[in-house]
């Protein structure tokens, strides 16, 4: 064991088990409405108009990750539509379903535990379903490193994309001293202003936080005994429990905040790597305007015609949309619905979904 290694805590230990994924497909995504609903939400949205995020993220794993090791764990209310989607891509069992929609820290908690009992002890990549990334290879290269890291020191390793701008709305983690093939998180800093976002991004110090964690189920299992003892417990009960009412008793017991911050934050077994792919969040229409742009700064999904128009996102399902004359607008037709805002105000649907409910219509929703 080296000397260095001792000092930082993070003993070295030899390679665990195969590892397996858990992708967590949550949130209803109402930023991308009205193409995102209740009843289809976010990860099943397909950017490019054929994929939807949740099989593209399932399909990267491969074949780093067998289809038989990739769990999805997803609400009970969207059970339905994810169990559709994940038809043919992994095995349907692999659906993970929480009764009650809770925070990402239950949410791995309760997955993670799942696995653990499933398969044994293993290492475990976790990441959102609803994220854009490419090349795959990089991707795949990225969480190989992270395994075998996390593995080697029995720490949990964070993946840290190269920021491209100074980004107020993303979390950051600043690059400490080098450990193995990565380095230690000197700290977090969650949605720093934008003044401090573009000293830290100047810097070179700093990477954005993807909220995806690579770990093994014994140092999972370990962090959250020690920072969050009641959920560790929960969590094995539950994966055990062959009672869907009282799984969701338990669940709804449960009240913690992000993984990130129950755990993350707080443990001093916490390494990084530097991500080998492009990230986009696309949390927004906004974000996925930016995200595949380009040059043009336009996107164009469907039948669409665009005229004497710049910087737009134009998305058709059925009819013929046409753009003449404009510029900075999101247009999205979904058949029953039709969207048109100001790029900049994208962001912000959630006041359209407050204003629908407060008219109940909730078909629309």
């Amino acid at each position: 064991m080296a000397r260095s290694d001792r000092a930082r805590g993070l003993p070295v230990k030899r390679a665990c088990a195969p590892a397996s994924a858990l992708i967590i497909a949550g949130g209803r995504g109402t930023r991308f409405w009205p193409a995102s609903r209740e009843a289809r939400p976010k990860p099943l949205f397909a950017p490019d108009g054929k994929t939807s995020l949740l099989a593209a993220t399932i399909s990267r794993l491969q074949p780093l990750i067998p289809r038989e090791r990739i769990f999805v764990l997803v609400a009970a209310s969207h059970e339905k539509a994810f169990r559709l989607e994940i038809s043919g891509k992994i095995p349907v069992p692999n659906l993970v379903v929480e009764p009650i929609g809770r925070n990402t820290a239950v949410a791995i908690a309760y997955g993670a535990a799942v696995i653990r009992r499933r398969l044994g002890d293993g290492m475990i990549a976790v990441m959102p379903a609803d994220h854009l990334i490419e090349p795959a290879s990089g991707f795949r290269a990225t969480i190989a490193s992270a395994t075998r890291l996390a593995s080697e020191h029995d720490a949990i390793v964070v993946i840290g994309v190269p920021p491209t701008r100074p980004e107020p709305g993303y979390g950051y983690q600043q690059i400490g001293s080098v450990v193995g093939q990565g380095f230690k998180v000197a700290r977090f800093i969650e949605k720093p202003a934008l003044a401090r976002a573009r000293r830290m991004v100047a810097s070179g110090k700093y990477l954005w936080n993807a909220g995806m964690f690579v770990m093994s189920t014994r140092t999972l299992s370990r962090e959250l005994a020690v920072h969050a003892p009641a959920l560790e417990a929960a969590a094995t009960r539950m994966a055990t429990s062959a009672s869907h009412a009282a799984l969701t008793r338990e669940y709804r017991k449960l009240k913690f905040d992000s993984f990130d911050r129950v755990v993350v934050e707080n443990s001093r077994r916490v390494l990084g790597v530097r991500a080998r792919f492009a990230w986009h969040d696309v949390g927004s229409w906004q974000g996925l305007l930016t995200a595949l742009g380009g040059k043009s700064g336009a996107v164009e999904r469907g039948d669409v015609i665009a005229l004497e128009a710049e910087r737009y996102l134009a998305h058709s399902d059925s009819r013929l949309m046409v753009l003449f004359g404009v510029s900075d607008i999101v247009a999205v037709d979904t058949g029953d619905a039709i969207l048109i805002a100001h790029r900049e105000h994208a962001p912000r649907l959630g006041q359209v979904i407050e204003e629908l409910e407060r008219r109940g219509l909730h078909r629309y929703l």
